[in-house]
């Protein structure tokens, strides 16, 4: 399809393993995520989803979540289990589940130490004298680098921001070699594009810059429909914010509540998020636990600036998998590193 076509939006992906088809899961994503939706910045990882299958296997062979009184929307959506290991390298992720115990918790740190040389951010917040308790866990992990650092820009403001942040991107007149770092996906009008930053590990960053209202599910499909992958020109620039994210997110309307016909009950349900983006690449570090206790109960000629000081979309997706595991809206500077 041409690049004339009409085309309202642009999505970001970075090993986006964060989304394809199937995005309902982010409807409803500000009731998700609690602690975040204040800002306006939405995020979501794909490891809540990850330790809630693993639940689901368990106390329900498989079958969807049920609790007593009214089941949670969050419940629903991850009940529906569009996103699982397999849109995942092995090398990127380690779950485990168990008995609660300091064994377990010595275990899991000592996996994760040997897999992925990290310590944890989450396990601390586990009560690990609770009695009759079951622990799911999970860890992703991803680092990615471009072929060829882009160039830092000169600190700007963000979005009609009282303070000035980093950017990094690619100058007018450029050289080849940082221009193929980056491939047009569309470029609809001044307003509406989207382009994609190449890596050396096979992961995608996907940028969105768009108008358009919706979820990360309509977001992300209206760029895999729409995609028509054009050269990035000498006269194009490209102007990207730097990226600190560091969140823990806590699904307090899943805890405290029974399982329908059985003795269990959620405890805790908590994910962390460390994302960082620059001019050389990114990382991303996520986890999730869940807690639970068993009660007695086409190309374009014009120069053209892919600049991104506006609100953003931003996915991170394996390129071999065709969902993204890594979500985020930027309409802040909250996640942005300050000059």
């Amino acid at each position: 399809m041409s690049f004339k076509r009409n085309i309202f939006f642009v999505a970001l992906i970075a090993i986006c393993v964060c989304f394809t088809t199937g995005f309902t899961f982010f409807k409803n994503v500000n009731s998700i995520f609690q602690n975040v939706s204040k800002t306006k910045n939405e995020l979501w990882c794909v490891t809540f989803q990850l330790v809630w299958n693993e639940f689901m296997d368990k106390y329900s062979d498989g079958k969807p979540i049920i609790f007593e009184g009214r089941t949670p929307k969050t419940a629903k959506q991850l009940n529906k289990k569009l996103y699982t290991k397999e849109i995942l390298d092995s090398k990127s992720y380690y779950l485990a589940q168990g008995e609660i115990s300091l064994d377990l918790k010595k275990e899991i740190e000592t996996a994760i130490k040997n897999k992925f040389n990290e310590t944890s951010d989450v396990l601390d917040f586990i009560n690990w004298g609770a009695k009759n308790s079951y622990l799911f866990y999970a860890m992703l992990k991803k680092d990615f680098t471009y072929p060829n650092e882009f160039k830092k820009l000169d600190a700007a403001y963000f979005n009609s921001s009282k303070e000035k942040v980093k950017y990094f991107g690619v100058e007018a007149g450029a050289s080849s070699k940082m221009r193929n770092g980056v491939d047009v996906m569309f470029y609809n009008s001044p307003n509406e594009y989207a382009v994609k930053l190449k890596t050396n590990q096979g992961e995608d960053v996907i940028l969105l810059r768009t108008k358009k209202k919706g979820d990360f599910e309509k977001l992300y499909s209206y760029v895999v429909d729409n995609t028509d992958f054009g050269t990035f020109n000498r006269k194009d620039t490209l102007k990207v914010p730097e990226i600190n994210v560091d969140e823990v997110i806590s699904y307090d309307d899943l805890t405290g509540k029974k399982l329908k016909d059985k003795n269990q009950v959620i405890t805790q349900a908590l994910q962390t998020i460390k994302f960082k983006l620059d001019n050389k690449g990114g990382s991303l570090k996520s986890e999730a636990v869940i807690s639970v206790m068993t009660t007695s109960l086409q190309p374009v000629v014009e120069p053209r600036n892919f600049t991104f000081d506006k609100p953003f979309v931003l996915f991170l997706k394996e390129t071999a998998a065709d969902k993204p595991y890594y979500a985020m809206k930027i309409e802040n500077t909250k996640y942005l590193v300050k000059e």
